[in-house]
């Protein structure tokens, strides 16, 4: 790994953040972790804030991007200090993202902004583009576990 990362899922409000960030901490557990783990969707609700090891390398996971209150400061903090990559969710320009932007600043972390697929159609399910979306960045955090990024 060249340089530590951070990876912000970048969007307004019910954009499918979250739902991607649990996708991709499902699937790195599925990858790197478990392999037999299996996951369905919708995955349940609520937020999640973890630090977890994978495949050697430490993540982070933070999907709540809404207001940078007291707790999530805190995860935040304890991501920049021990993690290698960082998974984070923020809404457009608020408090998360300016707080985000800033830390990767001060901590070295080269900062990669992400969008999920959004779709307008309600025929569609949301959830299955967020899962898509969410493998694609599952792929990019490989390529920098593996060096290549």
């Amino acid at each position: 790994m060249k340089q530590k990362t951070l990876i912000q899922i970048w969007g307004k409000a019910g954009s499918g953040k979250t739902t991607t960030i649990k996708i991709i901490r499902q699937e790195l557990e599925k990858k790197y972790i478990n392999v037999h783990h299996t996951y369905s969707l919708p995955l349940p609700n609520g937020e999640i804030y973890e630090i977890f090891n994978c495949n050697g390398f430490i993540i982070g996971v933070s999907s709540m991007g809404d207001e940078l209150k007291s707790h999530l400061r805190s995860h935040l903090n304890d991501c920049f200090l021990q993690c290698d990559i960082i998974i984070a969710a923020s809404r457009v320009y608020n408090s998360v993202d300016n707080f985000l932007r800033k830390e990767a600043n001060n901590n070295n972390f080269r900062l990669i902004k992400a969008t999920n697929y959004r779709i307008n159609d309600v025929r569609l399910v949301q959830d299955e583009f967020s899962q898509e979306s969410a493998k694609h960045i599952v792929e990019l955090i490989d390529k920098i576990m593996l060096g290549i990024l």
